[in-house]
C-alpha cells in the first residue's frame, strides 16, 4: 500500500483549521494540525516528518516567522515545502525558506494548484503521487 501525502496544517483559529483539515483529507491528503508554532515545531522533529507544511503566520506562543528561523536553522528540517496560507504577508515579509505564499481568505483552487504543483525534493511532483 502506498502511503498519502502527509500535510501539517498550523493554524490557531478552529474553523480555519477545521476546514482545512476536512478539504485537504477529502482531496486525499492524511492530515494532522498544530495549533501554534511551537506544537508544528514539536511536530515536525518526530517521524514520519510530514511532506508538507500549510503555515498561518500570526499565532500565539510561536508565531509562523518564528517557526520558520528555527526550521531553517535545523539541518533535520532542510528542504521542507512551507507554504504560508495568511493575511499577514502584507504586514511583515515572507518568512526565509518559504516555497510560496497563499493570501486569506484562502482560494481553495489556488491552494490545490500550489500544492499540485510542488516540486519535491526527489524530483516528483505531489500531483504525480495522490
Amino acid at each position: 500500500m502506498v502511503e498519502r501525502f502527509r500535510i501539517l496544517v498550523v493554524e490557531d483559529h478552529n474553523d480555519s483549521r477545521e476546514m482545512l483539515e476536512e478539504f485537504l483529507t477529502e482531496e486525499g491528503f492524511t492530515v494532522e494540525s498544530a495549533v501554534n508554532g511551537l506544537q508544528a515545531l514539536e511536530r515536525l522533529l518526530r517521524t514520519p516528518r510530514p511532506d508538507l507544511v500549510l503555515l498561518d503566520l500570526m499565532m500565539p506562543v510561536m508565531t509562523g516567522w518564528d517557526l520558520m528561523a528555527r526550521v531553517v536553522d535545523e539541518p533535520a528540517l532542510w528542504g521542507l515545502p512551507v507554504i504560508v496560507v495568511s493575511g499577514a504577508g502584507s504586514t511583515r515579509p515572507i518568512p526565509r525558506g518559504v516555497l510560496a505564499s497563499i493570501p486569506k481568505p484562502l482560494d481553495l483552487h489556488l491552494l490545490m494548484d500550489t500544492i499540485g504543483g510542488l516540486q519535491l525534493q526527489h524530483g516528483t511532483t505531489v500531483a504525480a503521487i495522490r
